[in-house]
């Protein structure tokens, strides 16, 4: 077998990294466990990421990263605001579903105790809220949104979709439809659109 290149290497460990946070977690997660799935050693594995919270943090980028760049393409597909709005007030949002927004809410408990961790969420979670207000700013420009602050109203549709999600992955007794038009409706509201205008399409 071909000996790797340090850039393959690298990458492998990282998919190992990936795999294993989302059998076991991100708590749950060691680096001991990772070099055994990428079948490296432990010394080995910290020459590419001198510590645990570095490779948490590589992993989380990774997967966020893959993410955003799908969500930039189906944006970048369907120019109508009104259209990419609701993707965004969908439950999940517009990205990898329930599975990606897992990785998320974990990588967002983890980062309270994990320095690099918690920089990269911090940095992926404006990324997103640019995303929005992207959407925002051209239903501005179009005339079809009416929003004094694109960057508040970013927040709140972030910030209401992370919430739901948070508790549905708790077992919350909200239903996801109920979520959605929640969301909807006060989305609509910030941005003068008349009530159901963001509600799916029949």
């Amino acid at each position: 077998m071909a000996r790797m290149q340090p850039d393959q290497r690298r990458a492998a460990i990282l998919d190992a990294a990936v795999a294993e946070i989302a059998e076991r977690g991100f708590a749950r997660t060691t680096s001991r466990q990772v070099a055994a799935r990428a079948g490296v050693t432990h010394g080995l594995l910290h020459h590419y990421y001198p510590d645990h919270d570095t490779l948490l943090a590589a992993a989380f980028e990774k997967v966020a990263t893959e993410e955003m760049d799908e969500v930039r393409e189906a944006l970048a597909s369907d120019r109508d605001p009104l259209a990419q709005l609701r993707e965004f007030t969908e439950p999940y949002g517009p990205g990898g579903g329930e599975d990606a927004y897992r990785f998320w809410l974990e990588a967002w408990s983890e980062a309270a105790h994990a320095p690099a961790l918690r920089e990269t969420s911090d940095r992926l979670s404006r990324a997103w809220h640019d995303l929005v207000v992207g959407v925002i700013e051209r239903g501005n420009a179009s005339g079809v949104f009416h929003c004094e602050n694109p960057s508040e109203a970013a927040w709140m549709v972030v910030a209401l979709s992370d919430a739901y999600a948070l508790h549905s992955q708790s077992g919350s007794a909200l239903e996801l439809s109920e979520m959605a038009n929640v969301t909807r409706r006060l989305t609509e509201r910030e941005l003068g659109l008349a009530p159901g205008t963001l509600a799916p399409p029949d």
